[in-house]
């Protein structure tokens, strides 16, 4: 049901989505919908929510970390164009309460953790930025397919995206 509801919110919007069309997309009944899900409202919040692993990203090297960060949110983008993280995204530009659950969302579990290990001036803009960045990048790629990124080589993008987020998240680091 989850995948069906992903795939209706990434398709049609947040507002447009009905549980009958996503239980037809289920091949479930929609009372079944109701049933595990409650609302159209939580059944979005379960498709759409995923953590990002900052935890398992982070090392003792400040530098690794960094291309670990910058690696894993293009990685994670191109393994699949109706994750959850895509799906919030897309449908975040048309209903305030989608865009409200990935700004909570975003704020908790990436710019809190990142600032918190940052030791420069204003780390939670700092982190803020260089999520910014990811995400703009990202979603050109992959959502709008801006021909430039699109067509890029993701070592390409990599090899010059992220001396930026380095010297963004780490200034007093001469790499």
């Amino acid at each position: 049901m989850l995948e069906a509801a992903r795939g209706m919110f990434a398709d049609v919007g947040f507002e447009r989505a009905t549980i009958r069309g996503i239980a037809a997309a289920a091949g479930v009944d929609k009372s079944s919908v109701i049933q595990y899900f409650g609302t159209k409202q939580a059944l979005f919040r379960d498709a759409v929510h995923w953590d990002i692993p900052i935890a398992e990203l982070t090392t003792d090297d400040e530098t690794e970390t960094i291309d670990n960060l910058v690696g894993g949110m293009l990685a994670a983008w191109a393994a699949d164009p109706n994750s959850p993280m895509a799906v919030l995204v897309r449908t975040s530009m048309t209903s305030e309460d989608a865009a409200d659950l990935l700004r909570t969302h975003i704020t908790a579990q990436s710019v809190d953790t990142m600032a918190a290990t940052i030791d420069a001036p204003d780390p939670r803009l700092r982190a803020a930025l260089a999520g910014a960045m990811l995400m703009g990048i990202a979603s050109q790629r992959y959502l709008l397919k801006l021909p430039d990124l699109k067509d890029a080589d993701v070592e390409d993008i990599l090899r010059l995206i992220t001396p930026l987020v380095r010297a963004l998240l780490n200034p007093h680091s001469d790499q």
